[in-house]
């Protein structure tokens, strides 16, 4: 399944699907897009080429380059939903195992990190070690969402993607949140949100007989242990990877 065949897929919040219109401006919008930066040099190969770790460092670049955000202005955002379904879509449709074995390698031949430093950024990649510890004694060994206190299917998630992140952030437990299996997912694919208030934000993408199949619904305040600290990663994933 291509791009464009899963956006035929996408369904409202009323349930309906997108229509032909709303799915050739996405599908239009992002192919333009990433030919402009290509042409521009600002990524240095087609967002059709990127794997998943790949695409979150292009579109940080992106996001922040001058003539896309006047461009996506005029265009009343179309431009940057656009890239937010293809990431959407890109990390549904990724093997994360490979991925993090990939992400590994890097990690590994990296000269300026010594071997245990090397070993705490791969264990918070994948959720292990000190990093989860971390986040399971912050929140109380609860998924933050339904309060599960299983511990085999709770999994410390990166707000900030993990690729993006300097080696610092990606051991941060302010850069954190406690999610059962379902919800990390949903998450990280970034079909629900939160404020700093704790507020759930869902994607349109969920519509509102799933969203009620997962007790989920727009404006419940949940207690996400918000600090200051907190407020970039949370900042990030609100304006470049939640799809609205």
């Amino acid at each position: 399944m291509n791009f464009k065949e899963w956006l035929e897929t996408a369904t409202k919040s009323d349930g309906t699907y997108l229509s032909k219109r709303t799915i050739n401006h996405y599908y239009n919008g992002f192919e333009i897009t990433s030919k402009e930066m290509y042409d521009s040099g600002v990524i240095n190969k087609s967002l059709f080429d990127m794997k998943l770790n790949e695409l979150d460092l292009a579109l940080s670049l992106i996001f922040n380059d001058e003539s896309f955000i006047e461009k996506n202005q005029i265009g009343h955002n179309m431009y940057s939903n656009g890239l937010k379904r293809y990431r959407c879509f890109v990390f549904l449709n990724t093997d994360l195992g490979i991925s993090e074995l990939a992400e590994e390698v890097i990690i590994n031949n990296d000269a300026t990190l010594t071997s245990t430093e090397k070993e705490m950024v791969i264990k918070a990649r994948i959720g292990q070690g000190l990093y989860r510890d971390n986040l399971i004694e912050k929140y109380c060994h609860k998924c933050i969402i339904t309060n599960i206190d299983l511990s085999q299917v709770l999994i410390a998630s990166h707000i900030k993607p993990w690729a993006i992140c300097n080696n610092q952030e990606r051991v941060d437990v302010n850069n954190g949140l406690l999610l059962s299996a379902t919800y990390d997912r949903l998450f990280d694919s970034g079909l629900i949100t939160f404020t700093k208030k704790g507020e759930i934000k869902l994607s349109k993408m969920i519509n509102s007989n799933n969203a009620s199949k997962l007790n989920l619904k727009n404006g419940i305040v949940y207690n996400i242990g918000y600090k200051s600290d907190m407020s970039k990663y949370l900042l990030y994933h609100n304006e470049y990877i939640f799809v609205d």
